[in-house]
């Protein structure tokens, strides 16, 4: 009976534990290839955001310099050229890693904000810019695929008070004015320019 009884009690403890391996996935081969699976997700997934941060590490201003040409000042920056006059009355600001703007020092110091134009980078998939009241297509940056954008202000960004501040402005945003994918006189420039 003892005999019995331990043959059912053994038969029993196989059962539980084949059931048991059955329901953890089977055998060591399936285990294998769902470890394998998820190696190769998680790979995938790792290739798919360093792809993405190297597409978002681009700088609107790495490898920047000035340089003075005559009455020109040539401002280099990542993939563009901006030919600005060569005085002492503009300067410029990159306010995050996409955007670089140009302003009257004279208006800024004063507190009229004397922003001249922000020049920003697009991807050549985003057209968000459309939605902005006054720009225009500076160029496109081939060699790190981008779109600039000028971004003109809307509002006055001068002293109206002021008649020799209000020119100073006025002249360089004339010129500025002037940026425009394709335009002869446009003081904005790629490696793509005509």
């Amino acid at each position: 009976m003892r005999r019995y009884f331990r043959m059912i009690l053994l038969a029993g403890l196989i059962a539980m534990m084949a059931f048991a391996f059955a329901a953890c996935g089977g055998s060591g081969t399936d285990e294998k290839s769902t470890t394998e699976s998820q190696k190769s997700t998680e790979q995938t997934e790792a290739t798919e955001e360093t792809t993405t941060e190297a597409a978002d590490d681009y700088d609107i201003m790495k490898g920047s310099k000035l340089e003075a040409n005559g009455s020109e000042l040539l401002l280099y920056g990542n993939d563009f050229l901006l030919i600005m006059p060569n005085n002492d009355d503009w300067s410029y600001e990159q306010t995050s890693p996409t955007t670089l703007t140009i302003y009257d020092k004279d208006s800024r110091e004063d507190g009229f904000g004397g922003e001249l134009v922000t020049i920003m980078a697009f991807d050549p998939s985003d057209k968000s810019y459309e939605d902005f009241p006054d720009y225009a297509v500076a160029g496109t940056g081939q060699n790190v695929n981008k779109t600039f954008i000028a971004l003109f202000p809307s509002d006055a960004q001068f002293d109206p008070n002021d008649s020799e501040d209000e020119a100073e402005y006025m002249e360089l945003f004339n010129h500025v004015k002037k940026i425009s994918e394709g335009a002869a006189d446009s003081p904005f420039q790629t490696a793509d320019s005509n």
